[in-house]
């Protein structure tokens, strides 16, 4: 159980220091494993939202699979 509220502390530290960067962690091959808010602010932005709905959406579908 620690483990897992371990892994959740870190998700949300490296997701807020994303948003403070402006550095986002897209994880993609290519040129795409980090996008900076600056230069492209489109794919920053569509990877901040996917994360976002991914920290979301995942909780939501362990809370109500119980």
């Amino acid at each position: 159980e620690i483990a897992i509220w371990m892994i959740v502390l870190v998700a949300i530290g490296t997701y807020f220091l994303q948003l403070w960067t402006g550095i986002a962690v897209a994880g993609w091959a290519g040129d795409f494993k980090l996008v900076e808010r600056e230069t492209k602010p489109g794919p920053y932005w569509f990877v901040m939202l996917l994360q976002t709905a991914l920290m979301i959406v995942v909780p939501a579908l362990i809370y109500f699979s119980e």
